[in-house]
């Protein structure tokens, strides 16, 4: 059985190119806070991919609450957003994976691979 994903990310395309990425999971796409928090309420989880920035809200906002629901499961921030590392730990995130990047592939894989053994 798959691990399974939760993507938080508000542009269809980068939902899409993250699931291709991630094809040995069963990446599970929401496209805003209310829609990742009725996902979350409904279904199971090991792990999620937050950004930022979405349509109603801030990832850190998600990232609060279901921290404050379930700590164990792990949360990576993935953002184009001028967020730093040790920002997104202190907000509760196990880690941050750059949009953009040349190195954005490589290290979504092993930070997954790495939070889901």
């Amino acid at each position: 059985m798959k691990k399974r994903v939760l993507c938080i990310e508000d542009h269809a395309d980068t939902s899409k190119l993250i699931s291709a990425i991630l094809d040995d999971y069963e990446v599970v796409s929401a496209n805003s806070l209310e829609d990742a928090e009725r996902k979350v309420a409904a279904e199971k989880f090991d792990l999620y991919l937050v950004d930022y920035y979405l349509p109603d809200g801030l990832g850190l906002e998600f990232i609060l609450g279901v921290k404050s629901l379930n700590g164990e499961t792990p949360i990576l921030m993935v953002t184009g957003s001028p967020v730093e590392e040790s920002q997104a730990e202190s907000l509760g995130a196990d880690g941050i994976i750059k949009k953009g990047t040349v190195s954005f592939v490589d290290n979504l894989r092993n930070q997954v691979s790495q939070l889901l053994k």
